[in-house]
């Protein structure tokens, strides 16, 4: 599926700084991460992702460099999240591929703490990006 607003993001710099597909992403990537972690706990759960862990997982890839090194935390979260939304409204990325990927790096379980969880969180948040960086328009911008 194409959407025709996706025609004005020549770049992945582009993409990064979109806002409306941060709003897009934020709710997508808690979706996917609620459903993962669903799955490995195997009940429900209902789950924000912090915007730390999304900018752990930015940080240490390649597109990081489009948005900048002093980059904060919020504004991290958010280019991470408009990536998502990006692929996943040009058809590069399903839910059910975003949400087993995540699965098989998700080691948590009842007893794990909130930290240790964000650790593992954001290292499979980043292998998920690093994925899938592939499908992203021009990264030389």
């Amino acid at each position: 599926m194409m959407w025709g607003f996706l025609k004005e993001h020549p770049n992945t710099k582009a993409i990064m700084r979109n806002k409306g597909l941060a709003k897009l992403g934020d709710n997508l990537v808690n979706l996917c991460y609620s459903l993962a972690k669903s799955e490995v706990l195997m009940g429900p759960t209902g789950e924000k992702v912090r915007d730390s862990v999304l900018a752990r997982a930015i940080r240490d890839t390649p597109v990081y460099t489009h948005i900048g090194r002093r980059t904060d935390s919020g504004v991290a979260a958010d280019a991470y999240e408009a990536i998502m939304a990006y692929l996943w409204l040009t058809g590069s990325l399903t839910i059910e591929s975003i949400v087993s990927n995540l699965v098989k790096e998700l080691n948590i379980d009842p007893e794990t703490n909130r930290k240790q969880e964000g650790e593992i969180a954001s290292r499979a948040f980043q292998k998920l990006l690093l994925g899938v960086m592939s499908f992203l328009p021009d990264q030389s911008e």
